[in-house]
């Protein structure tokens, strides 16, 4: 009876030291578990891309001799199709699929006279890439981004195109964004520069011949704002030629997803539990807490993504808390960290940028925590665009009514809930 009951204990004793061995402490596994936030929802994955060029007669130029254009579209095309297959449309009136694949359709670029359909309004020719641009897909749109009214009513007045851009045209382009908006569809626009060799339509529709002239064209990446962040990031780090200039239209309210570490930056006494901060120790004899959140920002152009501008221009709110703001750093910029886990160095990885804050003081129990940025528009597209194309210092490096049209895109999204980031957690006193 002696002996069995000591193999009892002993197989007791041995069954808690191999649940010890395996998953660590209650503290560990807590700590571990709240490294992410649970209650943000895994988003969906990108199924295709639909790649569109505008092939109306006056993208002809861009198509002629060695353009930049020929290198920058081969590039983005290319490399757009590691991420996910691409499927190639052209498009002047109504879109039409490429016959051939993707290899092919680089080849054509610098074989075949693709620029040869009727112009088309552009706005029309957003809707076309905005349909392919539903459910989980992305549309990427390669244009001159010239707005202009139809050949037929430019021929009755040739002024309209001027006189009637910043009303008609303008709010043509709202129309169509403004519904991409209510769908969660956001843009993000590159914009580059070009040697042009054929011929260029004025804003009256008169044909110039040039040779060589800089001009610039456009690459505009639509999609489902959870998936576009994604994809922006992916292709920029793929992408050998970067755009002279970006602007991002986002849809929805920002990032939501956040990592929250357990000893990058930590201070004072507290643990982390689905993505909260909790079990705060606080007291005369107790050092104030600090805590980091990992979070990913490589979707966000490139003026938001600096520590600089992070510091400057993040809201952070708490309620029954005062929270401040300690540091922003970049991951690569965080000093030394070949003391922590290898689960939160995976963390580390997955995101670009690291935020530490400071509880200097908390007045109830629980306290919740907003930090948003707010959408900041660049407005560089004022110096690419020109009212009067008909000479070459009118229109070198700009496009006829750009700021026109860069001015209906940014109404259809701009709104006080327009953020780059949006998180909320909270924090718990022990």
């Amino acid at each position: 009876m002696k002996s069995t009951r000591y193999t009892l204990f002993a197989a007791a004793i041995a069954g808690l030291l191999m649940l010890q061995g395996c998953g660590g402490s209650k503290r560990e596994r807590k700590e571990e578990a709240g490294a992410s936030d649970p209650k943000v929802e895994k988003a969906p994955s990108l199924k295709e891309i639909n790649f569109f060029l505008e092939t109306s007669a006056s993208m002809g130029g861009y198509l002629k001799g060695g353009t930049e254009f020929k290198d920058i579209v081969s590039e983005v095309v290319t490399k757009a199709n590691q991420i996910k297959p691409v499927t190639v449309w052209t498009i002047a009136g109504k879109p039409e699929a490429y016959s051939g694949d993707v290899n092919t359709f680089v080849t054509s670029l610098a074989t075949t006279p693709l620029a040869t359909g009727r112009s088309s309004e552009l706005h029309n020719i957003v809707k076309q890439a905005g349909d392919k641009a539903k459910g989980n897909a992305i549309s990427v749109l390669v244009s001159d981004c010239i707005l202009s009214f139809p050949d037929a009513d430019i021929k009755k007045n040739p002024e309209i195109n001027r006189n009637d851009a910043s009303s008609v045209l303008k709010n043509a382009i709202y129309d169509e964004f403004a519904s991409l908006n209510k769908q969660g569809i956001g843009v993000t626009v590159y914009a580059y520069r070009s040697g042009f060799n054929g011929t260029y339509y004025t804003y009256q529709n008169q044909k110039q011949t040039l040779g060589g002239e800089s001009r610039p064209f456009y690459v505009w990446v639509i999609g489902k704002q959870n998936l576009l962040a994604d994809f922006n990031a992916q292709l920029q780090d793929l992408l050998s030629t970067k755009p002279a200039q970006r602007l991002d239209f986002g849809a929805g309210g920002g990032l939501k997803k956040y990592d929250l570490l357990f000893s990058v930056n930590k201070k004072g006494d507290w643990r982390a539990e689905r993505g909260n901060v909790t079990e705060i120790k606080a007291g005369k004899k107790t050092d104030p807490a600090e805590f980091a959140i990992a979070v990913n920002l490589g979707g966000l152009p490139a003026y938001a993504q600096a520590e600089s501008y992070l510091k400057q221009n993040l809201n952070i709110k708490a309620d029954n808390a005062n929270l401040k703001l300690v540091s922003v750093k970049r991951r690569e910029n965080l000093g030394a960290t070949q003391r922590i886990s290898d689960r939160e160095m995976q963390l580390l990885n997955a995101n670009t940028h690291v935020l530490t804050f400071k509880i200097e003081s908390q007045f109830a129990e629980e306290a919740s925590v907003n930090v948003k940025l707010p959408v900041r528009f660049d407005t560089w597209y004022t110096d690419w665009s020109t009212m009067d194309d008909r000479s070459a210092d009118g229109r070198r490096n700009k496009t006829f009514a750009f700021e026109h049209l860069m001015a209906g895109v940014r109404e259809a999204y701009q709104s006080s809930g327009n953020d780059f980031i949006n998180l909320t957690f909270k924090l718990e006193k022990d």
